[in-house]
């Protein structure tokens, strides 16, 4: 079989792309897969740094094409001559942002223009997107109509997928794989001294990833409003979408400076490793979400996750073994549940819950999820 996975891949940056790499590094020693990529995802307006791109990161593969512009229809054709041209049984879009439908329409339309026997299938990462765009319902239900079959992340995806295009539809329910690509985990001690950390608190909370309204960072620094009697501090680790002036002035009104430790920057693989050893738990603080990397990325360093209640978490998380829930939109309750977990939380006895539960998210399990979807 002969597949073709159109997605972003290092070294561009991002979950999206790093999951692809995870995908494409255990699969193509069993399928001959080529990765069509991007040479530019987004406009430069749209991406809130300097560069899109990961420069610590060095791809050399033959079977990996940086082929598309998202602002250049010419490179659109390129891309859908090089499917004709060479042949691929099974096309394989991954969709995360309705943005990118019109090009995915493009390509599908194309190659089912010239070569009908070509299966199509998506990798879902969510449905609607997080934050709206204008007739986003519209594209994206023109797309999936022309989908053969759908891997989701979730129960929630899969609800709102059979809600767009019925039950008939193929839909194979997986999950994000633990990253197996990362560094392995040192000491809290070792990895505060690396990341210039002085006195490490008790509790050290990790917020990591791109910070965007959805992900409720403010539900979570309005929390910390009711720890400030606790050794509890917050590292926050990513780059912002958001007026970083927005999250500095709402730490700086309540106080909570000496509480808050935000390293503003896109944090590389190589480090990723720091700044999960140096935390004592992950938060999720998500107003709305369909899947999360940060969960199977959590569990690979034995982190805890504390989040919001929402079904597309709730799959992936057992209460008190290998996380908690608060109710989503609740700092007080957030505060609540930290400040149970200050006082009370047993932190080797999890590890060895992540452990039992690590191997739901193998790519081992991933794999026949990925092998239902080429059916």
């Amino acid at each position: 079989m002969k597949i073709a996975i159109i997605t972003p891949y290092p070294p561009i940056k991002g979950g999206i792309s790093k999951e692809s790499e995870i995908i494409y590094t255990n699969v193509r020693n069993k399928y001959k897969v080529s990765i069509l990529s991007f040479s530019r995802l987004y406009p430069k307006f749209l991406y809130p740094s300097d560069s899109q791109y990961d420069f610590s990161v060095k791809i050399d593969d033959k079977n990996i094409k940086y082929y598309i512009d998202i602002l250049n229809p010419i490179s659109w054709f390129k891309v859908s001559n090089y499917i004709l041209k060479n042949n691929f049984s099974h096309v394989i879009f991954r969709y995360w942002n309705p943005f990118f439908v019109p090009l995915y329409l493009f390509i599908n339309w194309r190659i089912k223009s010239k070569k009908n026997n070509i299966k199509i299938s998506c990798i879902c990462d969510n449905i609607f997107p997080h934050e709206s765009f204008f007739i986003e319902k519209y594209f994206i239900k023109k797309f999936f109509l022309n989908i053969n079959n759908f891997l989701v992340m979730s129960d929630d995806s899969e609800f709102k997928l059979k809600k767009l295009v019925g039950s008939n539809s193929k839909i194979v329910k997986s999950f994000l794989p633990l990253k197996e690509n990362l560094k392995s985990s040192i000491s809290k001690k070792d990895a505060c001294k690396k990341l210039k950390i002085i006195n490490p608190p008790k509790l050290l909370l990790l917020f990591f990833g791109f910070i965007r309204d959805y992900k409720g960072l403010d539900i979570l620094i309005n929390a910390l409003k009711g720890l400030k009697n606790l050794d509890i501090k917050l590292l926050i680790a990513g780059e912002s979408y958001i007026k970083t002036n927005k999250i500095k002035d709402l730490i700086d009104n309540n106080n909570l400076s000496e509480m808050v430790i935000w390293h503003k920057k896109y944090i590389p693989n190589d480090e990723i490793n720091l700044y999960f050893s140096a935390s004592d738990l992950v938060v999720l603080p998500y107003r709305k979400i369909s899947q999360s990397g940060i969960i199977p990325m959590a569990y690979h360093f034995n982190k805890i996750v504390v989040c919001s209640n929402l079904p597309s978490l709730t799959d992936h998380v057992i209460e008190k073994q290998t996380g908690y829930f608060f109710k989503d939109n609740n700092s007080d309750n957030l505060s609540a549940i930290l400040s149970e977990i200050y006082h009370n939380h047993n932190f080797e006895k999890s590890k060895e819950y992540i452990n039992e539960y690590k191997n739901k998210y193998s790519f081992d399990n991933f794999s026949k999820h990925f092998e239902e979807l080429l059916k």
